[in-house]
């Protein structure tokens, strides 16, 4: 028996790795990947195991709407429970994705908009890093120079 319970999760899903593939193609096609990975790399692993996650409520609905037995089960999965796992995916995947800063768009301007916002964030936080280091490092260069100066009076 076919049941159609899966299909309002297997659109929310089709929509949510369609913004995902959106931005990463973004962030491809404009040359950053590279430096994504290099930066950020939890980024893309996080987006891979979400997508991952995304990508098991259409695995299951196959599963239930051609009648597969799993291993040491005598007959197919019931459809309530099918429909209990792939929303159950569906959460984690959002869960992994709730803190992306409004990355996934549903649109191709707003995920070059958001690929660009994100390569700019990148680069302001490496940019401040690297203006606290040179201020620390200048304050130790003085506090060693004061305390030079200190042990040859």
């Amino acid at each position: 028996m076919i049941s159609y319970i899966q299909i309002p999760i297997l659109i929310v899903v089709f929509f949510l790795l369609q913004s995902m593939w959106r931005f990463w193609a973004c962030i491809s096609r404009m040359g950053f990947m590279r430096e994504i990975g290099r930066r950020a790399p939890f980024m893309l692993q996080r987006d891979i195991l979400a997508a991952v996650f995304a990508c098991l409520p259409f695995v299951i609905a196959l599963a239930l709407w051609v009648g597969i037995t799993l291993p040491d089960q005598p007959k197919p999965l019931s459809p309530l429970l099918a429909a209990f796992l792939s929303l159950a995916c569906l959460c984690v995947c959002i869960f992994i994705l709730g803190r992306n800063g409004g990355r996934f768009s549903g649109h191709w301007a707003g995920s070059k908009e958001s690929a660009l916002r994100t390569v700019a964030a990148l680069r302001l936080i490496d940019a401040a890093e690297l203006n606290h280091a040179l201020t620390v490092m200048q304050d130790a260069e003085i506090n060693d120079a004061t305390q030079y100066q200190k042990a040859r009076r």
